[in-house]
């Protein structure tokens, strides 16, 4: 091979390493795109950062990561510079780093979620659904683990009690839990369950656990609680994203504190 080739073949193999290296699932806006970028889009999370703030930078890996995960389901996830974007973070009230807002066909909100990857992907999914899905046979095996907290509710038929007062709790909590409903006697049967009848299914502890009293005369209020009981694993690692769920859950709480020894082989 003459030199010329090689050199010609090695450039070649840096450069779509470089192109590797810098591909993101995260799009970056500027002033020129990002009106018509969030306003053709259902949903969209959008980070409004700086290069030179701390919290920033710690959480790019997870909002890689979800991104990544989230483009399976149709949903992007955006960034804009406010170093290079300052008028356009101005308009849109940043005030501080990084900020998260929540865009639905251009309209904004405050995005409340966790800054892990696994809460993100969790916090969007549950903003990409309605507050109660429906499920039947095929869909429940699905549904059940798509997230960590699911309630369904099994009933006759979408009208029967407690329907309206199971929407009431999914809207009050859309941000927290995951919530569906069936009426389809196959699904029923194949969670073990009579009409009606209302099961927590969750990622830890106990898989599955069906409201222990009469289902049809529970409130919203009495299945907020019960659901806000069982969120909450036995055991756990505490860190910013879930230090508060605990802090205000209410039960007695022991904590173990230890510190970690890494010796070098």
């Amino acid at each position: 091979m003459r030199p010329s080739t090689l050199f010609w073949s090695a450039s070649s193999l840096l450069l779509a390493g470089l192109v590797a290296a810098d591909a993101s699932d995260v799009l970056s806006l500027t002033d020129s795109d990002f009106s018509s970028s969030v306003d053709s889009e259902n949903l969209m999370l959008v980070e409004f950062f700086a290069p030179w703030c701390g919290h920033c930078k710690a959480l790019a890996p997870h909002y890689e990561e979800a991104a990544t995960e989230l483009k399976k389901k149709n949903i992007k996830l955006a960034k804009v510079d406010c170093v290079d974007q300052a008028e356009l973070c101005q308009a849109h009230g940043v005030q501080g780093y990084p900020t998260l807002k929540v865009f639905r066909n251009g309209t904004p909100s405050d995005y409340s979620g966790p800054r892990k990857a696994d809460g993100i992907i969790s916090y969007m999914v549950k903003q990409s659904l309605p507050a109660v899905t429906q499920v039947n046979a095929d869909s429940l095996d699905e549904f059940k683990t798509a997230d960590k907290i699911i309630a369904v509710a099994f009933l006759p038929s979408a009208t029967d009690a407690p329907a309206p007062e199971f929407s009431r709790a999914a809207e009050k909590h859309r941000e927290d839990y995951l919530f569906g409903l069936s009426v389809d006697p196959e699904a029923a049967e194949a969670a073990g369950v009579t009409p009606p009848a209302i099961v927590l299914y969750r990622g830890f502890d106990d898989a599955e656990t069906t409201y222990p009293y009469p289902a049809a005369s529970v409130s919203s209020e009495d299945l907020s609680e019960w659901i806000a009981g069982l969120s909450i694993p036995l055991i756990d690692e505490v860190n910013a994203d879930n230090y508060m769920v605990y802090a205000q859950s209410g039960k007695p709480l022991a904590y173990l504190f230890y510190t970690l020894i890494f010796s070098e082989a």
